[in-house]
């Protein structure tokens, strides 16, 4: 968590326009958010910074939302929430078994996404 109370977020997704509007909408709702494109940076990222939360996209051009899971050294406290559109309960099972808490199908809305936030405490 930051030190000034603040919940950090991490957001992985090729999908640049949805990136930003998380991120926006989240700033508003008091997070500290880091957005990212693809999943080696953001394993870069969960090494250099903790996060409370990591949104994680499941289909992205090179390395998945799997991909990430495997590789990326997660606290124990951090959660992650696979957001997708590729509804697929394998892929789900399998995010699940690598550690993911949760899941959103896209495409979602800011009720949604502050439910879920507020469902594992962020």
């Amino acid at each position: 968590m930051a030190s000034d109370g603040k919940k950090r977020i991490l957001i992985m997704d090729d999908d640049h326009s949805l990136l930003e509007a998380l991120r926006q909408m989240l700033e508003q709702h008091d997070h500290d958010v880091h957005t990212v494109d693809n999943a080696k940076e953001a394993v870069a990222k969960v090494a250099e910074t903790d996060y409370d939360i990591v949104m994680a996209d499941y289909r992205m051009p090179g390395e998945d939302g799997i991909w990430f899971m495997k590789n990326a050294k997660l606290k124990r406290t951090t959660k992650v929430l696979l957001c997708t559109a590729y509804a697929n309960r394998e892929v789900i099972k399998q995010m699940f078994e690598l550690g993911a808490s949760g899941y959103l199908i896209k495409p979602f809305d800011e009720e949604e996404v502050l439910r879920n936030l507020e469902f594992h405490g962020v």
